[in-house]
């Protein structure tokens, strides 16, 4: 039986979300997991609004996780360490996430997934937030959009495939708990 982490970030939802389906898919049980590292957002800490808004979206998504059999699962700490903590205690053989775009985030995330590969852990991430990709939207001559509109109407005219995925039915997760750091 194959185990995979599906790692929730910014995209806290069911529906919609690409990393999930693709790992609903791929294997008999998924881990829906949230690390909460608010340190690595430095200098741009949430502020309270944005806690407030954290903290009932993973309520919803919780609610949502159990209403198909599945829980969501907290860590605090650093990302790759506790990554590597949860993969080693439950025994996962992959991480699936949907891409961040922000420099510190993308340098973050590279170095995850070299850490992760050279453990022998498969690494999947996925795009959620965008219509395409960055480098996939561009001008005749290849080079990137230097105006929204133009890069807006080449999407809004059908040159970008704009996917959507599918809600997972199956019942994600198994009743695990993550220890403490």
């Amino acid at each position: 039986m194959s185990t995979a982490l599906v790692l929730f970030r910014r995209d806290l939802r069911i529906a919609d979300n690409p990393a999930l389906s693709a790992a609903c898919a791929d294997h008999d049980s998924i881990l829906p997991l949230y690390i909460h590292a608010p340190s690595e957002d430095d200098p741009w800490r949430a502020g309270a609004a944005s806690r407030w808004w954290l903290h009932h979206s993973l309520d919803s998504l919780q609610g949502q996780l159990r209403a198909r059999g599945g829980s969501l699962h907290l860590c605090e700490g650093g990302t790759l360490q506790a990554l590597l903590r949860v993969v080693r205690e439950c025994g996962a053989k992959a991480v699936y996430w949907n891409r961040l775009y922000d420099p510190a985030p993308v340098a973050r995330d590279t170095k995850i997934k070299t850490a992760l590969r050279e453990q022998g852990i498969e690494v999947r991430s996925y795009a959620a937030t965008l219509w395409s990709e960055p480098w996939e939207t561009t001008t005749q001559d290849g080079s990137p959009y230097r105006v929204f509109t133009l890069s807006g109407a080449t999407c809004a005219h059908g040159s970008t495939q704009l996917r959507r995925c599918r809600n997972p039915r199956r019942p994600p997760g198994a009743n695990y708990r993550v220890t403490g750091p």
